[in-house]
């Protein structure tokens, strides 16, 4: 009876250690396969540190909202004045706030053809600058004639928030 007690005992004990020695290799192996991946990991997130600074080029200059709706209007009005769009209604909105960046509004107000609202539009999605045109109210001066119609666009870009910008100078500090 002693003997087989002991013989169940050891036989469980054995079941035992190699269930857990299964599971501890299963997870060894699971770990070295993440392991072999970390280059490839490394890799891609440099591809996409390049890919951000690439992606953060198109911003708008200037680090304060002020500045960076000036600019926003300068180009917006040079690139009117460019097609002989005369633009009546310049007015800078508020910022909007995401998550990593400022949203910098500027609202124009021009009358213009179709043709000239159009190539405008182009130029604007063409721009260096990352540019979204979040509203287009359009109306028409003339029904019996609607050559003209009068346009007012909402284009915003984007900067980085002043804050972010702080933290990242902190981290190339401390790295250097």
């Amino acid at each position: 009876m002693l003997l087989y007690q002991l013989f169940s005992w050891y036989s469980d004990v054995k079941e035992n250690v190699e269930d857990i020695s299964d599971m501890k290799w299963t997870m060894l192996k699971k770990q070295l396969n993440h392991l072999s991946k970390k280059d490839d990991v490394e890799k891609r997130a440099k591809t996409l540190v390049q890919d951000l600074a690439i992606q953060e080029k198109t911003l708008l200059s200037g680090n304060k909202p002020p500045v960076a709706a000036a600019t926003l209007q300068k180009f917006l009005k040079d690139s009117a004045s460019s097609l002989a769009i005369n633009v009546k209604l310049e007015r800078t909105l508020n910022p909007v706030e995401t998550e990593y960046y400022l949203g910098i509004p500027v609202e124009i107000g021009f009358t213009a053809s179709t043709v000239k609202l159009k190539d405008l539009l182009v130029k604007i999605k063409k721009s260096r600058t990352m540019l979204i045109i979040t509203e287009v109210k359009v109306k028409v001066t003339n029904v019996r004639d609607p050559v003209d119609i009068y346009t007012t666009l909402i284009v915003t870009g984007f900067i980085k928030k002043p804050e972010i910008k702080m933290q990242d100078e902190k981290k190339v500090k401390n790295a250097a």
